[in-house]
């Protein structure tokens, strides 16, 4: 981790911000093989602007993919790193990844737990304003979901709601009752926002 005096950040959610959601016989999910890996259009213009000003990207996942039994730990992992892959290839990169891998409906045992970590509970954010002196209130949180939204605005996070249909329509119909500071239809909208949140 370089050595930023951090005051303010930018957390970013991963499926469907980072990268794209996947359909699957029709229905969207986090993608479930490395070759279905796709960065959302815009997401490297927008880590390349916090980049320049030394301004850390923090991402903050929901990942029960393996708890749920869809994928296992090796694939997960080799998903994660594709993305940061990509990422560098695009010349950006993100300063930190909390992950939390639990799920209420869990098929394993060790992960079926109501956590702290699983948004919209906070505890990813609270753990990295901790690990990086971060300020909360200083910083952007920047989410495609109503979880998302809602981990931002507990902890006091300006939220950016992005807005897109490719996800399930339990996920689609929460968005549109969320409320963000902000609602964008691209990372091009988002990036204008964040330079003056930001600045």
């Amino acid at each position: 981790m370089d050595n930023f005096v951090m005051k303010k950040a930018l957390f970013l959610d991963r499926d469907g911000v980072i990268n794209q959601m996947i359909s699957y016989k029709g229905e969207f999910d986090s993608p479930k093989k490395v070759s279905d890996v796709k960065l959302v259009e815009g997401v490297a213009e927008v880590i390349s602007w916090l980049n320049k000003k030394n301004i850390p990207v923090i991402e903050v996942t929901n990942q029960p993919g393996v708890a749920l039994g869809k994928v296992n730990w090796k694939t997960l992992e080799a998903i994660e790193k594709s993305i940061h892959n990509l990422l560098v290839k695009d010349g950006v990169r993100i300063n930190k990844v909390y992950r939390c891998f639990h799920h209420p409906k869990a098929i394993l045992l060790d992960f079926k737990l109501e956590c702290n970590c699983r948004k919209p509970k906070t505890g990813m954010l609270i753990q990295a304003a901790k690990d990086l002196e971060i300020k909360l209130s200083e910083s952007v949180l920047f989410g495609d979901n109503a979880t998302d939204i809602e981990a931002g605005k507990r902890v006091g996070c300006k939220t950016i709601l992005f807005l897109h249909t490719n996800d399930t329509p339990e996920k689609i119909a929460a968005k549109q009752n969320a409320e963000p500071d902000f609602k964008v239809y691209s990372h091009k909208e988002a990036l204008t926002i964040l330079k003056k949140l930001l600045k």
